[in-house]
């Protein structure tokens, strides 16, 4: 079984890789002793150590530390180029850099769960982190000097502030162009954004070097305008505010790193401490602003997914809708053409055999058989009739009848059943007339009624009659049902047809307790 810790070849490849990255950027620092706005030489090993110890696995996070301590190795010394101090001061602020800048790698790894610096909360914690370990390590390095006599503490609190804004610097620029580098060497999957397009990197360049020109050799021309430092901090807000995080990133990058030789080639001879603080405050407002840009178009972007998506899923859901509809009107002709016929069929021949059998003992049986297939066939038809109505396919016949013929149609069906049942099947006579579908009204009231005998008991009574109430008339279906499983007497398929058939009639349909009513606009006048 592989243990968590146990190094491979490729880990010992990495390793080494992140200690020569460390060397090559202590001695990158070195170039610029020239300036003494980066008087630490420390400044971008800060950057280097925070952030392998932000994301790197757990393995590789010593690596900083064992890169440093090399420089207490004189051989390493002379491949470098530095004069070899000794054993001690190297050692020392080995374990110093380590502590301070590793320590602050790992507070927003695991403190704060931070591997990467490019959302604006998680930014400006890291900010706040760096600069508080800037002001540790500048407070730390300059005390440990003075502590071994390297010099009086009076120069220490001297060179104080411009190593901690070096350093601070350093912790800026560095995490947000290697972080994410070493996110890919870590995780190959990870795809995130490191660099703008080259040509915009090449544009990056020519816009800051024209402004620090500006800067510096134009104010030495022009000594009436006054200094004209604040020019510098123009291109990186620009490409944060154009190019969001990672446009920042290589702008303030390139900004902080080639003002010093710059600014130097240039003649610049003004007081570089608040030059110092200008590169510091830049830098944290161009990120700041980048990460910001970055949070915006990052919320777009879901956004514009979640929209996309919702699309998409309307789209699908409406080409289900769509094939369950074909299907139902599929099924629906099926049923016509394939059922109707055969159920007839048998309905025939129940009829003659209970007319050839009738008075044996076998008639009753077939005259069940026979009511069966009656049954069948009513249903099959009012399932057409509801498939035809649901396709609109049907068409009005919109005349003005008196309600009473539907009533005596109803009696005339209905009353057999009800009788045979022992129910009372009440229909008040009424004078009231119509305008509406008489055919229709008849289909809806007899799916009312027949519910409402079906599911009644003997002895109970069954209610149809029409009246006048405000501005409406009102037909209604009453019966005494008494069970809670079927409210207002009405159940089944017979329910879903009424409700159909009054939104096609313009009316309303309403169910109260034992009571179903259509209500109708009024457009009544009494018989001549």
């Amino acid at each position: 079984m592989r243990k968590t810790f146990e190094f491979t070849s490729r880990d010992a490849v990495i390793f080494v890789g992140l200690i020569l990255l460390w060397l090559v950027a202590y001695k990158s620092a070195d170039v610029f002793n020239f300036f003494e706005t980066y008087s630490s030489l420390w400044f971008l090993p800060a950057g280097v150590t925070l952030s392998i110890t932000m994301v790197a696995p757990v393995r590789f996070v010593l690596a900083p530390l064992v890169a440093n301590l090399l420089l207490a190795v004189p051989i390493i010394c002379n491949i470098l180029g530095i004069e070899h101090t000794g054993y001690r001061d190297p050692i020392l602020h080995s374990f110093r850099l380590f502590l301070v800048y590793g320590g602050a790698g790992l507070l927003l790894r695991f403190g704060f769960g931070i591997h990467s610096s490019n959302e604006l909360q998680d930014q400006i914690r890291v900010l706040m982190v760096t600069i508080l370990a800037a002001i540790i390590g500048a407070l730390s390095g300059v005390s440990l000097h003075a502590a071994v006599g390297n010099f009086p503490w009076s120069v220490a609190w001297d060179i104080l502030t411009p190593w901690a804004v070096g350093d601070a610097i350093g912790a800026f620029i560095v995490p947000p162009l290697l972080v994410p580098l070493l996110k890919r060497l870590f995780e190959p999957n990870n795809k995130q954004s490191v660099f703008p397009d080259l040509s915009v990197t090449a544009f990056q360049v020519l816009v800051i070097l024209l402004a620090m020109f500006i800067a510096f050799w134009g104010a030495q021309q022009a000594a009436s305008l006054g200094p004209l430092w604040y020019v510098i901090l123009i291109p990186p807000v620009f490409f944060a505010v154009r190019g969001g995080f990672p446009s920042a990133a290589t702008a303030t990058a390139l900004t902080t790193l080639l003002t010093p030789p710059t600014a130097y080639l240039l003649g610049f001879e003004g007081d570089r401490v608040p030059l110092q603080f200008l590169l510091l405050v830049s830098a944290g407002i161009s990120l700041m602003i980048g990460a910001a840009i970055t949070d915006r178009q990052l919320a777009f972007d879901a956004v514009k997914r979640s929209e996309e998506n919702l699309e998409q899923q309307v789209h699908d859901r409406t080409a289900e809708l769509r094939e369950a509809y074909e299907f139902q009107q599929h099924l629906m002709r099926s049923i016509g053409h394939d059922l109707r016929q055969p159920v007839q069929s048998i309905h025939m021949m129940m009829q003659g055999l209970v007319r050839e059998h009738k008075g044996t003992a076998s008639a009753e049986r077939l005259e069940q058989a026979r009511d069966i297939s009656v049954t069948a066939g009513d249903f099959i038809s009012r399932v057409l009739n509801y498939a035809k109505r649901d396709a609109g396919k049907v068409e009005l016949l919109a005349e003005r009848f008196a309600i009473q013929r539907v009533f005596d149609q109803v009696q005339q069906t209905f009353r057999p059943q009800a009788d045979a049942g022992g129910i009372q099947l009440d229909i008040q006579d009424t004078h009231l007339e119509l305008n509406s579908d008489a055919h229709l009204l008849w289909e809806a009231l007899s799916n009312l009624v027949q519910n409402a005998i079906r599911l009644s008991s003997k002895g109970e009574v069954v209610m149809v009659q029409a009246m006048e109430a405000d501005d409406a008339l009102v037909i209604t279906v009453a019966d005494q049902v008494t069970t809670s499983t079927n409210v207002n007497g009405q159940a089944g398929f017979g329910l879903d047809i009424v409700k159909q058939i009054a939104q096609l009639l313009d009316a309303q349909f309403e169910l109260q307790p034992n009571r179903a009513e259509l209500r109708f606009a009024k457009q009544v006048h009494p018989e001549a």
